[in-house]
């Protein structure tokens, strides 16, 4: 087998490559699904519509289950024979078990490919915020209900129990003692359970600020999902709000905060909130209304407007912020790209030499002089390629997530 058929078949088995024949986005085939189905009624009650709903959801789930198949097809093997014994009983890669039909178009699946980078964050932020047991269990969420998510945009993850949490971690993870639980009243000296641990997690994952993880109460008792609308939330907030601190001080975004968590405020109730004196509040109230981030709410007491009469209410556009935002990190990406595309340029004559094939067999053809303006080189591109890497992160949270 060719390196290119192999890796055709991982990819597939790893759901990154859909088929060619799913034409349309997963949102237009939903709502063709459910108009058709509101054919079938003529006057819809709000029971009608929930059962609406469900019918059309069930049958893109049944049409993504059929096409995930489509192009694909185990070989025939002699099922007394015992390489067909050890296929049987393998639970590893059987890529090369399986034949591709070449009359079939397959494609990319971005779509997929979002969903395992915000994942990754997920675990990330949940390591970097309570510890690394934490970001474990959340790992393992994210693990159990891989299969089940569809797009990017689900609000949260297939829910799970505590007892199913259990089997998917390490039994050592649990072991060592990262958290503290209060102690059995009639034995002080017993330890506690795998599933106490993993529900005392759970308990914490949900009371965090962040958001990470939510009750599934309509599924039955101790079912709990990732709550994937308030971590994108959160992650936003996180990334807006550690940029503020870094480029207008710590007062400055203290004062966003309190506007984002608040909602409208007069500057006498910022200054309160704030701890600062009425000159510094009113300093960085208007320095965040220069950047666009702060906006002023009229709302006058009389007819006639006047500003003696009228109360001035301080807000924070969040979400017309992160689409600023947003254009500037595309401005910012536009100008590495553009700087590295100068860098090439500039050593012209180094990288044509470079790449000779005699140099490329033997770099001891390049003068001192070549070395040191080529490690020079490597270390400017290196340092453009990270920075243009972290802002494609947030660009992707921003944007994709």
């Amino acid at each position: 087998m060719s390196f290119e058929a192999r890796l055709c078949r991982e990819i597939i088995q790893e759901d990154f490559g859909p088929f060619a024949a799913v034409h349309r986005s997963s949102k237009d085939r939903y709502l063709a699904a459910e108009e058709k189905e509101r054919e079938k009624y003529t006057i819809t009650t709000a029971k009608d519509l929930l059962a609406i709903k469900r019918a059309a959801h069930a049958q893109i789930e049944a049409e993504v289950s059929l096409t995930e198949g489509i192009g694909m097809k185990r070989k025939a093997v002699d099922p007394l024979g015992g390489e067909g014994k050890r296929m049987a009983v393998s639970t590893g890669d059987d890529v090369d078990n399986i034949d591709i039909d070449e009359s079939v178009f397959f494609g990319i699946n971005y779509e997929k490919y979002n969903m395992v980078f915000r994942n990754n964050a997920i675990v990330d932020y949940a390591t970097e915020r309570i510890n690394r047991t934490a970001g474990q269990i959340v790992k393992a969420f994210l693990e159990h209900g891989k299969s089940k998510m569809k797009t990017i945009k689900e609000e949260d993850s297939p829910a799970a129990s505590p007892i199913h949490l259990v089997s998917l971690l390490p039994k050592d993870l649990l072991t060592q003692g990262d958290i503290v639980l209060q102690p059995d009243p009639l034995d002080p000296d017993k330890k506690p359970s795998q599933q106490e641990v993993v529900k005392a997690y759970l308990a914490l994952l949900k009371t965090d600020q962040a958001g990470f993880v939510k009750s599934k109460d309509e599924l039955g008792a101790n079912q709990f999902a990732i709550n994937f609308a308030k971590l994108r939330d959160t992650m936003r907030r996180r990334v807006f709000e550690g940029l503020l601190r870094d480029k207008y001080g710590v007062a400055t975004c203290r004062v966003a905060k309190i506007l984002i968590e608040k909602g409208k405020l007069e500057e006498s109730q910022i200054q309160k909130l704030a701890m600062l004196s009425a000159k510094e509040t009113r300093e960085k109230l208007g320095l965040l209304n220069s950047k666009g981030i702060a906006e002023i709410q009229e709302v006058p007491k009389s007819a006639d407007r006047a500003p003696a009469r009228t109360i001035y209410l301080w807000y924070v556009p969040l979400e017309r912020c992160y689409q600023e935002l947003l254009v500037d990190v595309y401005r910012v990406i536009g100008n590495i790209q553009q700087r590295k595309q100068e860098e090439l340029n500039i050593r012209s004559r180094l990288v044509e030499k470079t790449n000779r094939e005699d140099v490329i067999q033997n770099q001891d053809l390049l003068s001192e002089v070549d070395k040191a303006e080529l490690q020079q080189m490597n270390k400017v591109l290196e340092r453009l390629d990270v920075s243009k890497s972290r802002l494609d992160e947030i660009v992707m949270i921003f944007r994709d997530f």
